[in-house]
């Protein structure tokens, strides 16, 4: 069965995987998996209109699909992302 996002009424984001990420500051995420959460940095440029989301910097062997995972749940945020 192909896992299903939801954005939910918080402005977060869960999959029905059992992986959810939200916003808790406009340029910081938090990632869950289970029990486990990590925090993802978001670089925000008055110049640019696409906001990039720092995977690399906060994965690790906890989440070896985090940047996957993000890279599915950005189209659910309000605003241009982009998973680098």
């Amino acid at each position: 069965m192909t896992p299903q996002l939801q954005a939910r009424a918080d402005g977060a984001v869960s999959c029905s995987d059992g992986w959810a990420v939200r916003f808790v500051a406009p340029d910081l995420l938090e990632y869950s998996q289970g029990q486990a959460a990590c925090l993802v940095n978001v670089g925000i440029s008055p110049s640019e209109r696409q906001r990039s989301i720092y995977a690399t910097e906060s994965s690790s062997e906890l989440f070896p699909q985090l940047r996957e995972h993000l890279q599915s749940a950005v189209r659910y945020f309000k605003g241009q992302y982009v998973v680098v």
